[in-house]
């Protein structure tokens, strides 16, 4: 069965994107690559902004779903980071022009609160398991440069994928920051 032109349009906007960047995509290439027409577009989106924004938003929720049910189950916080980390990187081994079009790639769009989500869930889970000096954004910071360096790297041909099999070096790295080991 033949994709929407819709999911046509988000699949070529999600690898242009995740290729050249947000402003070097351009509605011209977007439709090309769709194979459809810019009235087409315009049909299902309102503007190039709208079009990236409902990408980014249908992707992020797509990928905090797993993380808000295990963030939300008994695990102790060791074995929730470990699974953030596996399940990210099971994600980008799956999507990884999808990962990088939400966790690589800068976006000006207003925060609100889909996009959001996992940094806030993330953030919460410090909050609430981790009682020591470290502020949840900064927990937040560390966490997410350890975690997205592997993925940038596998995209730029430093590291070989899949991503999933540096899930335990990470998550170690992880624990020893927060001293978790």
């Amino acid at each position: 069965m033949r994709p929407s032109r819709r999911e046509e349009i988000i699949a070529a906007t999600i690898q242009l994107v995740a290729q050249k960047g947000v402003k070097a995509a351009t509605i011209r290439q977007i439709t090309t690559e769709a194979g459809v027409t810019e009235g087409a577009l315009y049909r299902h989106f309102t503007s190039k902004e709208d079009l990236c924004q409902q990408v980014y938003e249908r992707i992020v929720a797509e990928m905090a779903a797993a993380k808000k049910q295990m963030a939300a189950g008994p695990l102790p916080l060791r074995d929730k980071l470990r699974e953030w980390v596996r399940l990210s990187y099971e994600y980008f081994d799956r999507y990884p022009e999808a990962f990088t079009y939400v966790l690589l790639t800068a976006h000006s769009f207003a925060a609100d609160d889909i996009s959001t989500s996992q940094g806030r869930l993330l953030m919460q889970l410090f909050q609430k398991e981790k009682g020591d000096d470290t502020t949840p954004e900064m927990a937040l910071c560390l966490f997410s440069g350890v975690l997205l360096n592997v993925p940038r790297m596998i995209n730029e041909g430093q590291f070989k994928g899949p991503a999933s099999q540096y899930t335990e070096e990470v998550t170690k790295a992880i624990w020893r920051i927060f001293r978790l080991e």
